[in-house]
């Protein structure tokens, strides 16, 4: 039979004949620390009735060493040996600090290629482990269809009938790092006509406001993945040329009808541009 067995049975046979045990200075005993401890009870809840007993128990080397089997923690044996010492409630552990991103603890969905795109705005696309690279194209302008008492349209049109920019995959995915002061919502993607030695868009009548023919529209969706960076995932798109066009980038002062980032899908050769 253990020593704290002992004891417990020592302090039910005194109970019995009304007596005390003689480790019981008060109302707490050494046996009854044990059973809290044993219940699960805190730490904070032990210390809180060893120091509302108020009297510090005699406990031999034995008694030591036998709280130390039961589980009773070096912290509560300093209260019984000394209950008047002060004591503070352990502080909650805190919980892990939140991730933060560069723009003032803004938290962008995880992407693999994300952290591999450049600062410098531009599309881009991952054929291979490293970005390519598609700058801003300038659209150039020339009016058709004008006649007498009637405004013709404006056909924008990029010179070079190719990207640079290409692909084989049907539903490509890029991601745009947009220069200051854009943003994603100016953004449409178009399908671009081959005509002779350039690709052309029909911007509508001239004037300050561009009508793009919604036939010429593809669809597109736009995810914020870090500072100013969007992963635009492409619907199905057939072979042909392409351009993301900024909406409201137009010129006319200076004959610029607007610029955009172009790409081709198919894999055909590169023409320079």
């Amino acid at each position: 039979m253990t020593l704290i067995r002992l004891l417990l049975f020592a302090a039910s046979l005194s109970f019995a004949i009304g007596g005390q045990s003689s480790n019981r200075p008060g109302n707490l005993t050494v046996e009854e620390v044990v059973r809290l401890a044993r219940a699960g009870f805190s730490e904070d809840l032990i210390i809180t009735k060893i120091k509302r007993n108020g009297k510090a128990f005699d406990l031999s080397t034995d008694e030591l060493l036998e709280l130390k089997k039961e589980g009773v923690s070096d912290n509560i044996v300093k209260f019984l040996l000394d209950p008047s010492q002060p004591y503070s409630p352990p502080s909650p552990p805190a919980g892990p600090s939140p991730a933060k991103s560069p723009e003032g603890g803004k938290k962008y969905p995880e992407d693999a290629f994300a952290n591999r795109v450049p600062s410098e705005p531009g599309l881009y696309i991952f054929n291979t482990t490293t970005p390519i690279n598609s700058k801003p194209k300038v659209l150039l302008g020339r009016e058709v269809g004008r006649m007498p008492m009637r405004k013709g349209k404006t056909i924008a049109y990029l010179l070079g009938t190719a990207a640079k920019t290409r692909t084989k995959g049907t539903k490509p995915i890029f991601y745009l790092r947009l220069p200051e002061g854009r943003n994603v919502g100016d953004l449409v993607l178009v399908a671009l006509n081959k005509k002779h030695d350039r690709r052309e868009l029909d911007v509508g009548r001239p004037g300050p406001k561009q009508q793009l023919k919604v036939e010429a529209l593809r669809q597109f969706a736009s995810t914020e993945v870090g500072p100013r960076l969007f992963k635009l995932a492409t619907q199905q798109l057939d072979s042909g040329e392409y351009l993301f066009f900024l909406v409201g980038s137009a010129e006319p002062p200076k004959g610029i009808c607007g610029k955009g980032y172009d790409f081709a899908i198919d894999g055909e050769a590169k023409e320079k541009q």
